[in-house]
Formats: C-alpha cells, sequence, structure tokens
C-alpha cells in the first residue's frame, strides 16, 4: 500500500470489535459496538511528534472517513482527534 495521509490525518487500521462478551456470551455483528481504536498504518509527511506508525490509538468515536485501499478498511482521522495511545505502564512518568 502506498498511501499518504495529508492535511495533518493519520492513517489507522480499526480493532476489531469484540464476538464475545467478558462472561462468555457471543454477540452478533448487529450487536456489536465499533471499537473507537485503530493501529497507525501511515502519518502526514513531516511525521508526528506524539504518534508513530504501529502505535495503537484511540480516538473519538465518529471521527474520521472509512475508506477501503486494495480490498483492506481504513479510517483517515485527523491528528487532533486522537485522544489516547496505549504505553507500557512502566513508560508512564509519575
Amino acid at each position: 500500500m502506498n498511501l499518504q495521509p495529508l492535511n495533518g490525518n493519520v492513517l489507522l487500521r480499526q480493532v476489531q470489535a469484540e464476538e464475545k462478551t467478558s462472561g462468555g456470551i457471543y454477540l452478533p455483528d448487529t450487536a456489536r459496538e465499533a471499537p473507537a481504536e485503530g493501529i497507525i498504518e501511515a502519518v502526514p509527511p513531516g511525521g508526528s511528534d506524539e504518534v508513530a506508525i504501529g502505535d495503537r490509538v484511540l480516538y473519538k468515536k465518529f471521527s474520521g472517513e472509512e475508506i477501503q485501499v486494495d480490498g483492506q478498511k481504513f479510517r483517515l482521522v485527523p491528528e487532533g482527534d486522537l485522544l489516547a495511545k496505549y504505553v507500557k505502564a512502566d513508560a508512564i512518568p509519575a
């Protein structure tokens, strides 16, 4: 894939929704809530100071635009709509 986001957008691969609850109940497709998290696949030219390719991030629930490239679904999200990224617990300063 050779797609580079522009204008401060990042390209995300969405994380799949959970198929089963913590109690072991399987959810049908219609009952699954789309998670607002994804993995960064591409950043705008010049990069970003806060996120990098491969980071797992949370973003605003209805943010961005869903696109399809080479048969795969991605989401273009403005960098300002990213809320948090997952880090190791020992990497968070006290």
